[in-house]
């Protein structure tokens, strides 16, 4: 009998025993259940802040000139406090958000890597870009989280971060689908024109496929393109003015030029595809070094810009003419990587 009682008595200890485990890993499921999902929205909120703030900061990266005449510059520390403040229109866990860790520096398109603002000789592939993080930890922003379930284990708080947002902007070295017009610009032109600082206000007429002076009798301003295909039938072009290039384009592309395109092109075409006042369209800029754009055939293009078309002449004129608008955002999908002009693209997250 004795040892009977001991072994019920034994096994009474073992379901205690049990007992107390299987509580204890409930308690733990249940934790990281309440705790995690907590912790995990949190965390949702710490990112939306997080890339709200990049965005906000890289869209403040330039200037934006009023003067068709200059170009937008870089400005960092605008950039640096406009990302702050944002951070502080944001909360995580109903507790406002004061701090972050904001960067700002050239972000390598290759590396994936935050470049120093004082980088030497930024390439196409280097983008001013803003940076953040934004945390829930000692001395940020209220501190760590606080646990529920798990202060039984003593863990009564738990720091939280969001993950880098990064956010970019800059001058535009590729352009989606639909994006540009089928006129080019030729290199010379645009870099003359836009060296002339100040230049006279308003802005001066510039007629496109005519030599621009003073640019010289060797630097047309600009010609029609086909992009990728070699024509210059009135059907293609009319096509391509009303649904723009078919592929995306980028600087180091080449293209197709067309001189010689039809009268009727000008005038009656264009001038009726026309709205009234005219319109804004994108570019895309040529290196002319080794044409005058009065022979056809393909140029790289070296980047890409905003011109305003205000109508166009036919017959034996057969010139578009129009000027270059003031600082002018591209279209979504413009991913940045080209030389300085009067364009912007959006911001957008790379991180």
């Amino acid at each position: 009998m004795g040892t009977n009682s001991e072994l019920i008595s034994d096994e009474k200890g073992m379901v205690i025993v049990y007992v107390a485990i299987l509580l204890m890993m409930l308690f733990g499921f249940l934790g990281l259940a309440v705790d995690g999902g907590h912790l995990f929205k949190v965390r949702g909120e710490l990112q939306n802040a997080a890339d709200a703030a990049a965005l906000k900061g890289a869209w403040h990266l330039f200037t934006r000139p009023t003067d068709p005449t200059q170009l937008p510059t870089l400005q960092w520390e605008v950039a640096r406090f406009q990302a702050q403040q944002m951070i502080t229109e944001n909360s995580s866990d109903n507790t406002a958000l004061k701090d972050a860790m904001i960067e700002v520096g050239y972000w390598n398109m290759s590396s994936n890597v935050l470049q120093p603002t004082t980088l030497a000789s930024p390439g196409p592939a280097d983008i001013p870009a803003v940076r953040v993080v934004a945390s829930r930890s000692d001395g940020s922003n209220g501190g760590p989280v606080n646990n529920f379930f798990m202060q039984i284990f003593k863990k009564p708080y738990s720091p939280v971060g969001s993950r880098p947002a990064v956010a970019m902007l800059g001058f535009p070295g590729i352009v989606p689908p639909g994006g540009l017009f089928p006129l080019a610009l030729s290199k010379c032109m645009t870099d003359h024109y836009f060296s002339q600082i100040p230049m006279p206000d308003p802005p001066p007429q510039i007629k496109v496929s005519s030599p621009y002076l003073p640019g010289g009798e060797t630097c047309y301003s600009g010609q029609w393109t086909s992009f990728k295909t070699d024509n210059n039938d009135v059907p293609t072009i009319t096509d391509l003015m009303n649904n723009g290039n078919p592929t995306s384009l980028a600087t180091g592309d080449e293209i197709w030029i067309e001189p010689g395109a039809k009268a009727a092109l000008y005038s009656p075409i264009l001038t009726d595809w026309l709205p009234e006042g005219g319109k804004d369209v994108i570019m895309a800029i040529v290196d002319t070094g080794s044409s005058d754009l009065s022979v056809k055939g393909d140029l790289p293009i070296t980047g890409f810009a905003t011109f305003h078309i205000d109508g166009a002449v036919g017959g034996s004129g057969k010139y578009v003419y129009g000027h270059f608008i003031e600082y002018f955002t591209s279209p979504p999908g413009t991913m940045p990587g080209g030389p300085p002009t009067n364009t912007l693209t959006p911001p957008r997250l790379v991180q």
